[in-house]
């Protein structure tokens, strides 16, 4: 089920069999705002009213990398509340076609593994 989508960037959407969010990220080359919108309002809400414990990324076709600013936000907000809304489960998959992405998601473990997290990382 889809929940929320960022046409030819992002679409995030609802599996209630492993009650888990999974973002498919086309490009990271998104705004903050965007970012805010996607994950902390949309997917958030969504994940917190249908009880879900894991969120997944699938970076396997993206390009770019988030800017310092949303990397930043992630660490400081996003994981934290994560932790507060009962998402345990953190799940990247890694590009096949851009390597800058492989920052991004680093990023993430490093930051998730800091709060909590149970950082999987599918290569």
């Amino acid at each position: 089920m889809k929940i929320y989508e960022i046409p030819d960037k992002f679409v995030q959407q609802w599996n209630p069999e492993v009650r888990a969010i999974i973002d498919t990220v086309y490009d990271y080359n998104i705004s903050l705002t965007e970012f805010k919108n996607v994950v902390m309002i949309n997917g958030l809400n969504f994940a917190r009213a249908n009880n879900a414990h894991a969120w997944i990324v699938d970076s396997s076709f993206a390009k770019g990398e988030f800017s310092p600013e949303i990397q930043k936000y992630i660490t400081h907000e996003v994981f934290p509340a994560f932790i507060l809304k009962g998402i345990y489960y953190f799940l990247t998959i890694n590009s096949k076609i851009a390597s800058s992405t492989r920052k991004t998601v680093n990023e993430f473990k490093t930051s998730a593994n800091l709060r909590g997290l149970q950082q999987i990382e599918v290569v």
